[in-house]
């Protein structure tokens, strides 16, 4: 959805992605390391480009580029599939090299609770996927379920494990990820654009 939401905090930004950064999100979705536990995707950029302009006139689906404030893209991040006041957040991807998990969660929770209104968001991480199971457990977020053989990839079935944030529980997850976030946003500054 064409949407122009942009938040920073923490020395980085979440903007609306653009068809110019169809080659980014390809490259970082087709990379081996960050793809391991994600949706298949097509093989051919042709349909990745085909779907990004889809997209475009999907109602309530929000997704960002996470970038450095010079400009340097580093990852994505969504909230999709919103129905009433609750909504999915995901594709969330970034480069290994960059310390933005933290800031960039508290950003796209900041977008769902204080901007956008709504009153809950969760995510399905594949259960395999232990740093960020554990991540979304050490930020505070409650484990609502699971779903037995939620993601088929390349052929294996995964469980995938459930957490919601609810704009009650909003103000406890900002204060987990913000002592995290200003020591990334420290790393970044010693260390810009590695």
């Amino acid at each position: 959805m064409k949407h122009n939401i942009k938040v920073e905090r923490f020395g980085i930004r979440l903007r609306p992605i653009t068809m110019d950064d169809a080659d980014f999100i390809f490259k970082l979705r087709r990379s081996p390391d960050l793809s391991r536990y994600i949706g298949e995707i097509d093989s051919r950029y042709s349909t990745h480009e085909s779907w990004l302009k889809q997209y475009f006139h999907r109602e309530g689906d929000y997704y960002f580029c996470i970038e450095l404030l010079s400009g340097v893209p580093i990852g994505t991040i969504a909230i999709y599939d919103i129905d009433g006041q609750a909504g999915n957040w995901g594709r969330w991807i970034i480069s290994d090299s960059i310390p933005a998990a933290p800031a960039s969660v508290w950003l796209i929770f900041h977008v769902a609770f204080d901007i956008l209104g709504l009153s809950s968001v969760f995510s399905n991480t594949v259960i395999d996927n232990a740093s960020v199971v554990s991540f979304h457990d050490n930020c505070g977020l409650p484990r609502t379920g699971i779903e037995r053989n939620g993601l088929t990839i390349r052929g294996v079935s995964y469980d995938m494990v459930i957490h919601t944030a609810t704009k009650e529980n909003w103000p406890m997850i900002q204060q987990r990820l913000e002592k995290p976030a200003i020591l990334a946003e420290r790393l970044l500054r010693e260390n810009p654009e590695e």
